[in-house]
């Protein structure tokens, strides 16, 4: 990969923005949420915690129409366009979130539409961010997709690897409780990224005269001539919802679990659970930084579809883990918690994109994603509607959902090496 060295520029171009990209839409996912419920407290004279989760459900669910034309976008004109208009959409909604203040800070004082408004527009922003990252980190990987995307995708643990307590003291301690300066910070690193995006990246490396992996060859199966099957014809077909069954179940289970965590021990335990499983959460998040990248060189060495099976697993126990979690944390349940927080975190960012890069090629790709973009945003939301960690019926669907996926993976397994098959001549 690196002997070419004009791919190896342009790689190394594509690889830093990504990482800048998903790096801050950790972040600002973070500042949704947790450095919101942190910053702005109704004890203070704030918005209560139910009118600061609610905008938040309701942006994930707006934010499944807005992945459905981001990836028709992507398909009809390039994915450098979408990045560019999920950037605008979140570089906005920072401004928003900056307008709404409402800090503790300031008594509380604060306007809550452009709250509402930030949280539409940053939830929609950073689909369409973090899907055109993905697939244009595809188009330009095949052989070492895999690790490409363990790099790329590196952003997510980094930020989570800080920690919401330390960004939260920090703006307390450095700015007097008054983020608005780091939603600036935000909106000045997008804005100057969509320049740079337009300028130095590529939808593909064709479009430059290279080839992926920086191979002087075509990707096995892309030197035929045949088009692209359209979306009827992919949908038609078994393989497609075999994918988006396995992408689905791994996408829902770190989607609950990982979004549900604290407000769960909270209700299992009260405020002390989660300050004493603070310590096995943040070592979870420092696992995720090497499991994003183990995953992605496991995909590379024995294929994109049975390294789903150990995240389907991790899945089944995180949400087994925390429907039972006991009162009091021990190391064994420690342990657990963060082994199983380190492959939601790290590995299923990984391996969902590497498996549906790997069901359909890079020819197929952007056409399959037309429908399982916004597919997935859809599931991404529905821990939301679930009881947002505090009922047990969000955790029997999620058991529910990584064993069908457990169950169905070994039928994907078969499908796609058959259909590998009848490609090699």
């Amino acid at each position: 990969m690196f002997t070419n060295k004009k791919f190896t520029v342009y790689a190394l171009g594509l690889g830093l923005m990504a990482l800048i990209y998903t790096f801050l839409a950790a972040a600002i996912h973070a500042g949704q949420t947790q450095l919101a419920l942190r910053l702005i407290t109704p004890e203070a004279g704030g918005w209560s915690v139910r009118a600061l989760t609610a905008p938040v459900t309701v942006g994930y669910f707006l934010a499944v129409p807005a992945a459905f034309l981001c990836a028709r976008t992507m398909a009809r004109s390039g994915i450098r366009q979408v990045l560019i208009i999920g950037s605008a959409l979140a570089a906005a909604g920072c401004a928003a979130m900056m307008a709404a203040n409402g800090l503790d800070a300031f008594g509380g004082a604060g306007i809550y539409a452009f709250y509402v408004l930030a949280q539409v527009l940053l939830s929609c922003g950073c689909v369409c961010v973090y899907a055109a990252v993905l697939c244009l980190t595809a188009m330009w990987f095949s052989r070492s997709l895999g690790r490409a995307l363990g790099l790329v995708t590196l952003g997510g643990p980094l930020c989570a690897a800080l920690g919401a307590d330390w960004a939260a003291g920090l703006i307390v301690s450095r700015l007097g409780g008054d983020w608005r300066p780091v939603w600036a910070a935000f909106a000045l690193a997008l804005a100057l990224l969509m320049p740079a995006a337009r300028f130095l990246l590529r939808d593909t490396p064709e479009d430059t005269g290279l080839y992926p992996d920086g191979a002087g060859t075509p990707p096995d199966g892309e030197d035929d001539p045949e088009p692209a099957p359209g979306l009827g014809k992919l949908m038609a077909g078994g393989r497609f919802w075999l994918v988006l069954a396995v992408a689905g179940a791994l996408t829902l289970t770190a989607a609950g679990c990982l979004g549900t965590v604290e407000v769960r021990l909270m209700a299992r335990g009260g405020a002390a659970l989660p300050d004493r499983a603070a310590v096995w959460l943040a070592l979870g998040a420092i696992f995720a930084i090497p499991v994003s990248y183990f995953f992605g060189w496991l995909c590379d060495r024995i294929g994109q579809v049975w390294p789903s099976l150990p995240l389907l697993l991790a899945g089944l126990g995180c949400a087994c883990l925390l429907w039972a979690f006991p009162e009091k944390i021990g190391p064994v349940a420690g342990i657990l918690l963060a082994l199983t927080v380190a492959c939601m975190m790290g590995g299923v960012s990984t391996v969902v994109p590497a498996l549906i890069a790997r069901a359909f090629g890079r020819q197929g790709m952007l056409t399959a994603c037309r429908a399982l973009i916004p597919a997935l945003a859809l599931l991404y939301a529905l821990p939301g509607l679930l009881g947002s960690g505090e009922s047990t019926v969000l955790y029997a669907v999620l058991m529910a959902a990584a064993a069908a996926g457990l169950i169905l993976l070994p039928l994907l397994g078969h499908v796609l090496g058959k259909a590998r098959k009848e490609k090699t001549p």
